[in-house]
């Protein structure tokens, strides 16, 4: 009962707002408006980015419970974006004259809008500007971009290709949760028959894609470096790996989700290439990330979760990862 009421609480907070991006805008929902107004007392924006069904209102306020979660409603700004794709209007997906969409795919890769140049990564950068304005937020100290299933999918890439982050005057998080695949820096998977563990071991290798020959599309963008699109397109891919190394990510994975007949999980050869299920994806690419480069990058297992952003943000795992200081 306390759960529901809480629930019924954060319904009657929050807004919609338009924020602009060059010559259109996407909507978002937010706790405080980012394009006006002076927010003292705001330590921390807190980007929740939806899944494929593109609700980004549920997100918000499973955004908000995790805030709530962690006592830190004062001093947080909650933002969820709304990447529409104009497919299925019972989904909310009406678009509103200058609104950018795209289709249900390239959004979540940061390609470029349906109805122009816009790319979905340019999106979020504008928000993450809209944040580094000392005017509007001047107690500012981080932004966290989390993201789940296919918003973690969004979240892994654009922590990798990102360039609005040297542009922040505070530091920036990526929390990418239960995705269905992630962009790889190099052509290494795990060897055939291996599988790594949260305690950063691994029975097996990363080698040279064994199944290479049979799927040959493994190592192409959205899944490597090869043939860059979108926002990405003619990004260095030494560079790529670079920044991608040195950035501050989380990796959440559900200790439930480990179905392999989920008909949201990515079931392609590329995505086999990193494993059967999302939690062993997560896994393994966490090790991946520490033994080929050396990185600080963390991992935490949602406990009694499968594939559900609410139990994984508003649960302890979430709420470790969004707030810590």
């Amino acid at each position: 009962m306390q759960g529901a009421l809480i629930l019924a609480w954060l319904a009657g907070i929050g807004a919609t707002e338009k924020v602009e991006v060059k010559s259109g805008h996407v909507v978002v929902w937010r706790t405080h408006a980012l394009q006006s107004g002076a927010h003292r007392g705001v330590e921390r924006g807190y980007i929740m980015v939806h899944g494929t069904n593109r609700n980004a209102k549920d997100y918000f306020r499973w955004a908000l419970a995790s805030t709530v979660a962690a006592g830190r409603l004062d001093r947080t700004a909650v933002v969820a974006p709304h990447f529409k794709a104009r497919q299925s209007a019972n989904r909310g997906d009406e678009v509103s004259p200058g609104e950018w969409y795209w289709t249900n795919e390239g959004w979540k890769a940061g390609l470029a809008a349906m109805n122009g140049e816009v790319t979905s990564y340019e999106a979020m950068d504008r928000i993450l500007e809209c944040f580094n304005d000392p005017q509007r937020f001047p107690d500012l100290r981080e932004v966290v971009v989390a993201g789940h299933s296919a918003g973690g999918q969004f979240v892994q890439r654009y922590a990798a290709f990102n360039r609005q982050e040297p542009r922040m005057r505070v530091r920036v998080r990526y929390v990418p949760a239960n995705p269905s695949s992630y962009v790889y820096p190099d052509q290494m998977r795990l060897s055939q028959g291996g599988v790594c563990s949260p305690q950063r071991e691994c029975k097996g290798d990363f080698v040279p894609y064994w199944d290479a020959a049979n799927c040959t599309r493994y190592n192409e963008y959205r899944y490597g470096l090869e043939k860059l699109e979108g926002y990405a397109a003619g990004m260095d891919p030494e560079a790529v790996r670079k920044q991608f190394a040195a950035r501050d990510v989380t990796y959440l994975v559900g200790e439930l989700d480990t179905r392999t007949d989920d008909p949201t999980l990515d079931k392609s050869c590329p995505a086999q290439a990193q494993g059967p299920n999302r939690r062993e994806r997560g896994t393994t690419f966490w090790n991946y990330m520490r033994q080929r480069y050396q990185t600080q990058h963390r991992f935490d297992i949602a406990p009694g979760c499968g594939h559900a952003a609410v139990c994984v943000f508003a649960g302890p795992a979430g709420v470790r990862a969004v707030f810590r200081d």
